[in-house]
Order: structure tokens, then C-alpha cells, then sequence
């Protein structure tokens, strides 16, 4: 029912959302504000599951908005949930951080990682979304209802089972679980059907509940 819900859902929004990325085109900033607003909270979940450090996920949750609006003249809406395109980025930008973690420190300290927060916080001049969300998941008993899904990851075993999954089930699990998607939802975001995401999602949990005994 749940799954039903979240379809109809997803199509009754994409004529609003074609018209808000057409006012985020014309830089508008209210476009540009329902936007962060609507969206910060599942990219930072899904950026802290891969990044792990708060403070990184921050800097890079932000990245992913300045990327978006550095490219939304290039986007076009095809009937994808503006998600889908946010969550492309945040993978480029995750994937960009952990190349450069990889590289020798002193050409890290030479390099940087300039994250602009400053164009984030100057478009906005709004505060970060609640922290309330559909629902809270139990992954695998680790956390209760009333915490912070993106909080789980904090555990260093259930880090290290993350590590291990296979990269789609991993995903899966990160968007399902911490970021607090539908499996509908998940499936707009990824591109696969929601077949595929239920099968994912039980071979990760599988795996999970095995390295986590």
C-alpha cells in the first residue's frame, strides 16, 4: 500500500517539478530554496553513509548543491524525480572526495577541497529542513524508531558490513535504510524497477544480518 501511495505520489509531482526546475533555470532563488530545503536531508543521509565524518558530509551535502546549480542548464526533465539527478551528483562528488583521500597528503594539502558553503548559505538565507521524515527504518535491530536513520552508520561494525556489500547493494541499502526512501522512490532514483530494488535489498539484508551476528 505503502509502495502504491509513493507511485502516485511520484506523478502527481512531476508537472509541479517540471515548472520548479523551469524557475531554477531563471535562477530564481525561491526555486533554488524549495529545492535545498526539500532535498538536503536525503543527500546528506546518503552522503554521511559513504563518507562517515559529519563535518565531511556537510561540506560535500553542499558541494552537491553547488554542483546542481552550476549544471541545472544542462539538465532536462524527462520525467525522473529531480532526486534521481541530485543523487548523480552526490555520487560524482563522494567518488571525487575518496580519489583525493587516496592521493599522497602533501598533494591533498596542496590541492585542497574547496567547497564553496558560503554560495549555499548566501543563495538560501534559510535554515536546514527539520529533522522529521516518513517514518524512521530498524535496519537489522541497530537503531530505534526515534533515532536519526543517517546515525546508524555511526556504529563501526555496521560500517564495516556497508564496506563489504556489493556497490548495488549497497545502494540499495543506503537509500532504503538510511536516506528513508520507498522502494518506488529508490527505483526513480537509480533507474532499475522496483523488483529489481526488492531483490537487492533482500540479498544486501542477508548479507548484513550475517556480518552483523
Amino acid at each position: 500500500m505503502r509502495e502504491e501511495v509513493a507511485a502516485t505520489d511520484v506523478a502527481a509531482s512531476e508537472p509541479y517539478e517540471a515548472e520548479l526546475i523551469g524557475r531554477a533555470k531563471a535562477r530564481s532563488s525561491e526555486a533554488w530554496t524549495e529545492i535545498y530545503e526539500t532535498h538536503y536531508r536525503a543527500i546528506f543521509r546518503y552522503v554521511k553513509a559513504r563518507v562517515f565524518e559529519e563535518a565531511t558530509a556537510e561540506d560535500l551535502t553542499s558541494a552537491v548543491f553547488v554542483g546542481a546549480l552550476k549544471g541545472i542548464d544542462s539538465y532536462r526533465h524527462r520525467g525522473r524525480p529531480l532526486l534521481a539527478w541530485l543523487y548523480r551528483i552526490a555520487r560524482n562528488v563522494v567518488a571525487n572526495h575518496q580519489r583525493q583521500m587516496l592521493r599522497p597528503r602533501a598533494e591533498r594539502l596542496k590541492q585542497g577541497l574547496d567547497l564553496p558553503r558560503r554560495v549555499i548559505w548566501h543563495l538560501m538565507r534559510r535554515s536546514q529542513p527539520g529533522e522529521a521524515q516518513d517514518g524512521a527504518y530498524d535496519l537489522t535491530s541497530v537503531a530505534t524508531s526515534e533515532d536519526d536513520p543517517s546515525m546508524m552508520v555511526d556504529r563501526l561494525d555496521l560500517r564495516d558490513a556497508l564496506v563489504k556489500l556489493p556497490a548495488n547493494q549497497r545502494e540499495v541499502v543506503i537509500l532504503r535504510f538510511l536516506v528513508g526512501l520507498s522502494a518506488q522512490e529508490v527505483a526513480e532514483v537509480i533507474g532499475k524497477g522496483t523488483d529489481a530494488i526488492y531483490s537487492l535489498q533482500a540479498r544486501a539484508m542477508l548479507a548484513l544480518r550475517e556480518q552483523l551476528r
